[in-house]
């Protein structure tokens, strides 16, 4: 095989009911030359038999098996360590991407120079079928191609903000770029891993480019249920949050440090929440009360959000 113009990157974990249509999606790309690696993160379930089948069948693929469990962030390094493709594309094992959608962003990128590359997205069920006629994201901001600098990055990823979010958005990444600037996924984190790749990225002066076109199916399961946040997942969003700033606070805009100002400031209120919450309900009183005296600005947040979720019983409609 030819070195692939794109390399796959799939990290797996408990997939094995989706991981085949996620790959099957992948290796129909038209246009382009792929590969895919899939990196299962110590399933307990036949993913990595199943993934093993697959690369088994095919040249293109690539399978390993971590021993234990790293996380996501792990077994995405893991993959793009293995990466040949001059771009590698993310992948969730329980999504799939339409055959025109790589071409489509490699010929982007080729033209413009971009190390980024982020198209829009379609909801589908387990099915594969369409949930709604909207986009993925669906503001004025997101209806034309344009360019995404940091501070817009950031100022579209506040968590709990009433507006789109750029940070689901599945990119694809000039290679020469990860390795120019060393940027990987931080192993800290179990989610929001791919914002702080990006946010690296474009801090070091990499250029991301927007593609209004939908062709990555993002899958909703209708079965499952959100896990609840926790205080340390919301702890580790602030300390991933810190630990960007000392990287690289010092070289940064102004439009910048306000922006990443803002998201910390956001980051603070959802952590004082989701502590407050779980003190709540542990019945651990003295500890709320000492969370809303020592951050005033995230007392008043968590408040407004109390007050709005009562509201919403009242009038039996959600409002947070």
């Amino acid at each position: 095989m030819s070195t692939p113009d794109v390399s796959v990157i799939i990290a797996a974990w408990k997939a094995e009911a989706f991981l085949e249509r996620a790959v099957r999606s992948a290796l129909a790309s038209q246009g382009v030359n792929v590969d895919v690696i899939i990196v299962d993160d110590a399933s307990p379930d036949g993913t990595s038999a199943l993934a093993r089948n697959l690369a088994g069948a095919d040249t293109r693929i690539i399978a390993e098996r971590f021993a234990a469990n790293g996380g996501p962030s792990a077994a995405r390094n893991r993959a793009i360590a293995l990466a040949t493709g001059r771009y590698i594309a993310i992948l969730d094992a329980d999504d799939a991407m339409t055959p025109d959608r790589l071409a489509t962003m490699v010929k982007h990128a080729d033209a413009t120079g971009a190390a980024i590359v982020a198209d829009n997205m379609i909801e589908v069920n387990e099915a594969g079928e369409r949930l709604g006629a909207a986009n993925f994201l669906t503001s004025n901001a997101f209806a034309a191609n344009r360019s995404i600098d940091l501070a817009t990055w950031v100022a579209f990823n506040e968590p709990m903000k009433r507006s789109d979010c750029i940070g689901y958005l599945k990119p694809l990444i000039r290679r020469e770029a990860l390795l120019n600037t060393g940027a990987l996924y931080d192993t800290g984190l179990r989610n929001s891993e791919d914002y702080y790749l990006i946010a690296d990225l474009l801090a070091g002066g990499m250029r991301m480019e927007y593609l209004a076109t939908t062709g990555y199916l993002y899958t909703r399961s209708i079965g499952s249920t959100s896990h609840r946040l926790k205080p340390e997942h919301t702890q580790a969003w602030l300390d991933a949050e810190t630990r960007f700033a000392d990287r690289h606070g010092a070289k940064l805009s102004s439009a910048d440090r306000k922006a990443v100002a803002r998201r910390m400031r956001a980051l603070r209120n959802v952590h004082h929440l989701v502590a407050t919450t779980d003190a709540v309900k542990a019945r651990r009183l003295g500890s709320a009360v000492g969370m809303m005296v020592s951050d005033i600005n995230g007392a008043v947040f968590t408040l407004g959000v109390f007050a709005r979720i009562a509201m919403g019983k009242v009038l039996r409609r959600k409002l947070v």
